[in-house]
């Protein structure tokens, strides 16, 4: 991969924007129309914000990003791929979405997992639907829905093209980013080009001690659409983000390239009267071609130089329909996916170079086929009901799984072999899943929310089919079944808005990663929120966010591992005329409700972590209407500290990453 594939077109975006100040006057207007709502739809469970409004800084990747968000945190190996965690649940039991494309990460230890590959530069808008409440985005999602959205952009007959372009630096690790945004249209159609460069070296942390964090990434998309008649808008895009020289210092391994196309083709329908209102048709394409080494970024330590190449090629649709039906609204459809993952150990070096000393993915084939529909029906004046349901098949197969490896401890062995008892080729599945919410609104002022919801996951290609040495999979994994209650209680007035949430899961066949083996058993996360918002003068507003969550072993009365502590967010921002300031404080107390590796317990967790408190600042100032100017310090009282989140490598080590320290940044924006 080299940085030449996006400089150019980024170069040319460039010239492009500052070749047309010459001839056009700035624009007040946003470059797309995007409703903006209050910080947090308060006690309804979903997030959606326009995406500069959630953080102030930059940010390395769109983990990072969710990170503001109340309820959410994320596990840290290096600069990025941070992996986000929803009320305790992570990786496959959220459901990434990026432009209405599922895209799987092409490493079995997720040093690329799906966040990775959304630049938020590249995006306008993310909505977050904690827990299970919605039935329209795919199967499983029992933690959450994020969806990383483009909006299709607006033009007028006096203005048909639209741009922003932004520079930022960030001092700690020298990192700079470089992003465009440019659009021309007409009511007819539209052509849009966004591309953007981050280039990050190590950074320090609150100690001064150099982290190995460095890395380049870049991606470009080229999106078009055409309305094809009154009513029908067809849109194509074709999306490209590489990463170059990730270095990890919570793996044994590191990334010399991670690569990723993304291909999707959108329908959309309005109807003329009838009981079809919408109709909505996506298919999408994305392939990840990633390699991770232990020796061509770094001094080889490990007993054997290794490197795992792997790819993972995903290929869905979805058919939307909207129909109305007296009171009711009803979404219902159809949506299908098929993901492909292969990936090997193999020698780098040495006499015995290019042999096979592990299958992390035999070649793994998972195909999901569903079927679903949702309704909202107004009850009364005070109350509204929501419920869904769906249906998914599923089947999954392993091509590779008795293949001999050819080198290594395992030398002559098959996938198969390791599995045991559990050795599957080919599985299927028939999953039932729902929800139903009730909203009550006591008066003008509170409501209450009730909502019961069953959701199932099924395991991924890591659970069933990881053939590493100690690390194994299990294909008899049967698939995990969340059955939640959660409980709102929410307050909104013009100066005062607050929501108080409980939910509890219960997991049955939750599969649980223990000493690098998988086993269903029974399992409950359990936790509450808190948001505030209030407007305490015209020009001034005081933020807090409160989240707290447990997870049990029901079969042992163990703690479930990787577990983020109870935190809280404050946070005050002024805002007068042009000027915008804002002081954010993050606390997060100790957990020592930890399921320890290397332990009778099995877990991740590589040790009881401190509390800690981090303020971060930042300054907006809009010169005129086309320039914006900010800044700010994260981490502005220099804390050393690291997330309780971690993730353990392929070789079994588990290794808290700490946060960087001291962090100043500055930031330029311009559009017109």
């Amino acid at each position: 991969m080299k940085s030449s594939r996006l400089l150019t077109p980024l170069a040319i975006a460039v010239s492009a924007v500052v070749a047309s100040f010459a001839n056009a006057e700035t624009s007040t207007q946003p470059l797309y129309t995007i409703e903006v709502t209050a910080p947090i739809p308060l006690g309804s469970g979903v997030f959606s914000q326009p995406v500069p409004s959630i953080q102030a800084s930059p940010t390395s990747d769109g983990g990072d990003l969710l990170r503001a968000i109340n309820g959410v945190s994320g596990s840290r190996m290096g600069g990025r791929g941070i992996d986000p965690v929803i009320r305790g649940q992570s990786q496959n039991q959220l459901n990434v979405i990026l432009d209405g494309a599922f895209l799987y990460g092409g490493c079995p230890n997720r040093m690329d997992p799906p966040t990775t590959y959304a630049s938020p530069a590249t995006f306008d808008r993310v909505t977050l639907i904690k827990g299970n409440r919605d039935v329209i985005y795919g199967p499983g999602g029992s933690g959450g829905t994020v969806l990383f959205e483009r909006v299709r952009p607006v033009f007028f007959a006096d203005k048909q093209t639209r741009g922003e372009i932004s520079a930022a630096y960030t001092g700690n690790s020298d990192t700079t980013q470089l992003a465009a945004d440019l659009a021309a249209g007409t009511e007819e159609g539209y052509v849009r080009f966004i591309a953007g460069h981050t280039g990050a070296g190590n950074y320090k942390d609150g100690s001064s001690r150099t982290i190995r964090s460095s890395f380049e990434s870049e991606s470009y998309a080229l999106l078009a659409g055409l309305k094809v008649a009154d009513s029908t808008w067809l849109e194509a895009s074709v999306e490209q983000a590489n990463e170059k020289d990730v270095l990890f210092p919570g793996a044994g391994m590191d990334s010399p390239y991670s690569d990723s196309t993304t291909y999707r083709l959108k329908l959309d329908h309005v109807t003329q009267g009838g009981v079809i209102e919408r109709v909505r048709a996506e298919i999408y394409r994305a392939e990840v071609d990633h390699l991770m080494d232990n020796f061509s970024l770094r001094n080889q330590t490990a007993p054997m130089a290794m490197r795992a190449p792997t790819n993972s090629d995903t290929s869905g649709a979805r058919l939307l329909f909207d129909s109305h039906l007296s009171s009711t609204d009803i979404q219902w459809g159809l949506d299908y996916q098929k993901n492909n993952r292969n990936a090997s150990a193999i020698i780098g070096k040495g006499p015995m170079k290019g042999r096979v000393t592990g299958i992390q993915w035999p070649d793994v084939n998972l195909e999901q086929t569903g079927l679903f529909a949702q309704l909202t029906h107004v009850l009364t004046e005070r109350d509204l009901l929501q419920a869904g349901a769906r249906y998914d098949h599923v089947s999954a197969k392993a091509g590779r799984a008795n293949e001999t490896f050819t080198g290594g401890m395992l030398n002559g062995q098959t996938p198969n072999d390791l599995f045991g008892a559990n050795a599957k080729n080919r599985s299927s599945e028939n999953n039932l899943s729902g929800f139903l919410s009730w909203i009550h609104k006591l008066d003008e002022q509170y409501r209450v929310e009730t909502t019961v919801s069953r959701s199932v996951r099924t395991s991924d290609a890591t659970e069933r089919y990881i053939a590493m040495g100690n690390w194994r999979g299990n294909p008899s994994l049967d698939p995990e079944k969340h059955h939640q209650l959660e409980l709102v209680l929410a307050s909104e007035t013009s100066d005062l808005s607050w929501s108080l949430a409980g939910y509890y899961n219960r997991v049955d066949d939750y599969i649980l990663r223990k000493n690098n083996r998988y086993s269903n058993i029974t399992a409950e996360i359990y936790g509450a929120e808190a948001d505030l918002v209030w407007q305490m003068t015209p020009n001034l507003q005081f933020s807090n966010g409160i989240a707290w969550v447990r997870g049990k072993n029901r079969d042992d009365n163990s703690n479930l591992s990787q577990i983020p502590p109870l935190t809280a967010t404050l946070g005050l921002t002024y805002q007068q005329d042009a000027l915008t300031a804002g002081l954010d404080w993050l606390i997060a107390a100790k957990q020592d409700k930890v399921c320890l590796a290397g332990t009778s317990c099995g877990g991740q967790d590589s040790r009881k972590t401190s509390g800690y408190d981090v303020v971060n600042a930042h300054l907006a100032y809009q010169l005129n209407p086309a320039f914006t100017l900010s800044a700010g310090v994260n981490n502005l009282l220099d804390k050393t500290y690291a997330n309780h989140l971690n993730r353990e490598d392929v070789f079994g080590n588990n290794t808290q990453v700490n946060e960087p320290g001291r962090s100043g940044w500055v930031k330029l924006t311009t559009r017109f």
